[in-house]
């Protein structure tokens, strides 16, 4: 059950991230679309900041999946 739901978390945010991403470049390569939307730019960020919560959210669920990397340093070799 518990891989299930670290499975369900993964997919939502590799899916919010996917939309984010598809819409923004929509406004690099689509102009037509952009007509729509008087301030590109702000819309534009806001798809940013989505795609960042959205990786975000994934790295959130990936640390608890995988063991944190161990910060200790080995000790210093003897001469």
């Amino acid at each position: 059950m518990e891989q299930k739901l670290l499975e369900t978390l993964k997919v939502h945010y590799l899916a919010k991230a996917a939309r984010a991403e598809a819409n923004l470049l929509n406004y690099f390569k689509n102009t037509a679309a952009v007509s729509e939307h008087p301030d590109v730019v702000g819309e534009m960020i806001k798809l940013i900041d989505e795609v960042s919560g959205a990786r975000g959210g994934l790295s959130v669920v990936s640390s608890l999946v995988e063991p944190p990397a161990s910060t200790e340093q080995a000790p210093p070799a003897e001469e």
